[in-house]
């Protein structure tokens, strides 16, 4: 499919999505409880991901992303926590 425009927010428990195409825009909501779901539920490495990212954000949450500082250490922590939840290895090829 070609498509001009996709874009997700994040609305609570679930996330509204639209696309635009050439015939026009679609829009939707879809419920996965995100915002609340602990890891062991998780089903998918998507959702794995954003939990461990959520919960990652939430205990430094008196980080200010105005400062790079603040920022880059955000991102080792993020990153140090995906790698070891297994869903990448350290040296994978990109």
């Amino acid at each position: 499919m070609n498509y001009k425009n996709y874009e997700d927010v994040r609305k609570g428990p679930g996330v509204r999505w639209k696309i635009e195409g050439h015939n026009g825009e679609v829009t939707g909501f879809q419920i996965d409880n995100l915002d609340t779901k602990p890891v062991e539920e998780a089903t998918s490495k998507y959702e794995k991901t954003f939990i461990l990212v959520r919960d990652i954000l939430h205990q430094n949450e008196s980080r200010c992303m105005d400062s790079e500082e603040d920022r880059l250490h955000c991102t080792q922590v993020i990153t140090d926590a995906l790698r070891g939840a297994g869903l990448f290895r350290a040296y994978d090829d990109v």
